[in-house]
């Protein structure tokens, strides 16, 4: 199989993350429970989460022939990008707002494969060099709207281009939403699969990542990994550009705000947690009917520990992540 990549090739040593364990999650989080009425603290406005579009049946493939100099490029390992496809898989199943959401928040990390097969390269063997033309397919629907092509794996592209060796450029998750959001109108995953096919278009992509697709990768990707000590997660969720809340609102019939509330989880033994996403589409994942409000990991930790909860827990509809209130206090006092 053809599969080239536009990244550096760095080792594991290289990537300035330590190894380790993380510890392992509370008991699962019970259905949210929003706090007393009144304005959540340290929160600033985000887009509401809105209902997922009807999309157009995509037409005639076609491709993007580019002639700038191409990056240096390496043979990469296959890609297979298994908790995108796990929520393809959902949204196939029952599609709706949480379920599409759940596609969009897995774009947050991980690779993706674009299919390059009709671009001419002098010698596909050691993949894309300069001279050669690059041309990465696209479709256009019912609507004229032209969507970018992309895949979760080698087999799906390969069911897609009915070859067992299709040819691919690998590009990671985030880089491909960017490209979707800025040179087409939106992004069609494993095109060729009716069970699993999904297209989100640009205003459904950034608003579940917002402009920049990469604003929180490495914390989504740590904590998939989960293979950096648990100090150095935790400080990663400190310094993280942005994090979310759930906020639960209520509006009069003029679109006054009359009550607000942040969605909470309860741990099996009881235990009341605050709740933290790494993106709005998780927050669309989780809570469908709540609005992402951007804020900090301290200022929530403030609130927790003020409000007598028993900790934080991120991402509840993803790879959880429990950060208990005395680890709340010592990220705080070493800030």
């Amino acid at each position: 199989m053809g599969i080239f990549s536009r990244k550096k090739h760095t080792s594991a040593a290289d990537t300035g993350e330590a190894r380790g364990d993380t510890p392992t999650p509370s008991p699962g989080p019970q259905p949210i429970a929003p706090e007393a009425p009144g304005a959540p603290d340290g929160v600033a406005s985000a887009p509401a989460v809105p209902a997922p579009a009807t999309p157009a049946a995509p037409e005639t493939p076609a491709t993007d022939a580019s002639a700038p100099p191409v990056p240096e490029h390496r043979a990469a390992a296959p890609v297979v990008h298994t908790s995108l496809q796990e929520a393809l898989a959902g949204w196939g199943e029952k599609k709706n707002i949480q379920t599409m959401y759940s596609v969009i928040k897995e774009l947050a990390a991980g690779d993706l494969l674009l299919d390059i097969g009709s671009s001419s390269i002098a010698d596909p063997t050691v993949g894309p060099q300069k001279g050669d033309t690059i041309s990465i397919a696209h479709q256009v629907d019912n609507n004229g709207k032209k969507v970018l092509l992309a895949f979760t794996s080698g087999d799906r592209l390969g069911f897609y281009r009915k070859t067992p060796d299709p040819v691919s450029l690998v590009e990671s998750a985030p880089a491909v939403v960017a490209m979707a959001t800025s040179k087409y109108d939106g992004l069609v995953l494993d095109p060729g699969s009716p069970e699993t096919q999904w297209i989100g278009y640009t205003d459904e992509l950034v608003t579940g990542l917002t402009d920049d697709p990469a604003e929180n990768t490495r914390v989504k990707r740590a904590m998939a990994e989960r293979r950096i000590p648990w100090i150095t997660m935790l400080e990663m969720l400190r310094d993280a550009p942005a994090l979310y809340i759930a906020a639960l609102e209520e509006e009069d019939d003029e679109g006054v705000l009359t009550s607000a509330g942040v969605a909470t989880v309860t741990s099996n033994g009881g235990d009341t947690y605050s709740v933290l996403l790494t993106s709005p589409a998780e927050v669309g994942a989780w809570a469908p009917t709540a609005r992402a409000r951007a804020t900090r990991l301290d200022l929530i930790a403030k609130v927790a520990i003020d409000r007598g909860h028993a900790g934080i827990v991120v991402n509840p509809a993803g790879s959880m992540l429990t950060v208990t209130v005395d680890e709340l206090r010592a990220l705080l006092a070493s800030a």
